[in-house]
């Protein structure tokens, strides 16, 4: 299912629970009436959509599968998380205008009923607080996604600051089960309330006690390090215990000694041999930098995964077309070092590699191609120009029924993409894995 529809599905539930919920014949409601309805339902979508943030922080297995691998989980995140905040603003922008036009006495508030017995009374000497914090949580998440969308914080800060979101989800869940009106706790909407805040709560409380990932954690070295030229590096990992099982085009999160934040990086190696794999990595940013000039052998290292659906498994049943750019050749060389030790696997129609052709990886991948009977193609840009779809497809005959699979720069990614979908290709056999997790 696309991001979209996801996004859609967690307003539209909140919302059709609401109207199912409301007692408000709105059709004679006056402004104030309109106002708290406001409030209420805006507030219900935003702990809707901050809830399922918060249950996709968690990267549990069964998410990632459902939803086709943890970069799109990340995606959708980010896209749940920016629909939050957008709510969030509508939320508070909803109690306090009026207030702001009452001040100015453009308008008249009308007067308050008085409190019910027994437990009301007591919520109602926790409404001061719970508005309280609901103010200050509008202000948390509005900065945190200013923050993510303008890039300004560098990576590391914006992780730790990301760390305070379990925190302000549970003083949310405070907000949310004190200030919801006691005639809406037995409906449709006093359900998705309290399932949201199960569900969030659960969550914030994994991510609090630092088990994400948990069972997917394992401890190695660096056994090997090779330079491939002035900016990248081959990292030869021996994993301790059981070892690490993946499927070629997986991923891993790493971290290794010294570095301030653990980094995901595609595993280039065929999966044979679950106590050794491969990675290959590209100074792109402080920590990569450090990698690629001070990692050494006997460096310990932490590893997170399997993760990722870019194991080639989803053909559809048409030809696969293959494009990697540059360092992002790395998916392609664990499938070809698959295809060499287990020949009954089906083959790509043809692989491209965008590098120059004095590469450090070019006279690898070509041996692997022959080993895995695989047509390869080196597309230099400074000589060819850059690969277009329709020459990437020239070896397929029905390109309806082909897949494409790409890894490399976003940039070239986006612009294959585009033209896919120009051709009136389905989206869903265009595969890439979206690494930029921020």
């Amino acid at each position: 299912m696309k991001k979209s529809y996801w996004i859609f599905a967690c307003i539209a539930l909140p919302l059709a629970a609401w109207i199912v919920s409301s007692p408000t014949n709105w059709a004679l409601a006056g402004f104030w009436q309109w106002r708290r309805d406001g409030i209420l339902v805006s507030g219900l979508i935003a702990f809707a959509l901050c809830s399922a943030c918060m249950v996709l922080a968690t990267r549990w297995g069964w998410l990632e599968r459902r939803l086709g691998g943890l970069d799109r989980m990340y995606l959708l995140h980010k896209g749940l998380g920016i629909a939050a905040a957008a709510l969030v603003f509508t939320h508070w922008m909803a109690e306090q205008v009026p207030k702001w036009l009452v001040q100015a006495g453009w308008l008249t508030r009308p007067v308050r009923a008085g409190s019910g017995p027994g437990v009301q009374t007591w919520l109602d000497a926790l409404r001061g607080p719970a508005s309280s914090i609901g103010e200050w949580i509008a202000y948390l998440t509005l900065a945190l996604v200013l923050i993510a969308l303008t890039r300004w914080v560098p990576y590391h800060w914006f992780r730790r600051l990301h760390k305070v979101l379990p925190f302000a989800f549970l003083a949310m869940v405070f907000h949310a089960v004190v200030l919801l009106p006691r005639g809406l706790w037995l409906t449709p909407a006093g359900l998705m309330l309290a399932v949201c805040a199960s569900a969030g709560t659960v969550a914030a409380l994994v991510v609090l006690a630092g088990r994400i990932g948990q069972a997917r954690r394992h401890t190695g070295t660096v056994a090997a390090v090779r330079a491939l030229g002035d900016d990248a590096l081959e990292v030869e990992c021996a994993v301790n215990g059981k070892g690490l099982r993946h499927h070629a085009g997986q991923f891993v999160i790493a971290r290794f000694a010294g570095s301030r934040d653990p980094h995901p990086f595609t595993i280039a190696s065929g999966g044979t041999d679950p106590h050794r794999l491969r990675l290959c990595i590209k100074a792109l940013g402080d920590d990569t930098r450090a990698f690629v000039r001070e990692l050494t052998a006997g460096a310990p290292v932490a590893l997170e995964g399997p993760y990722g659906r870019f194991d080639f498994q989803r053909s559809h049943g048409g030809d696969q077309v293959w494009i990697g750019a540059g360092i992002g050749i790395t998916p392609f060389l664990a499938r070809l070092e698959a295809l060499a030790a287990h020949p009954a696997l089906p083959r790509p129609a043809r692989l491209y590699f965008c590098a120059p052709e004095a590469h450090p990886l070019a006279a690898r991948v070509r041996a692997l191609c022959r080993q895995a009977g695989v047509d390869c193609q080196l597309v230099d840009a400074t000589r060819d120009g850059p690969l277009q779809l329709h020459h990437a497809m020239t070896p397929v005959d029905n390109h309806h029924r082909a897949s494409l699979w790409f890894c490399g720069p976003q940039r070239f990614g986006d612009a294959l993409e585009r033209a896919w979908r120009a051709a009136g290709l389905r989206p869903s056999r265009f595969h890439r894995e979206h690494f930029a997790f921020r």
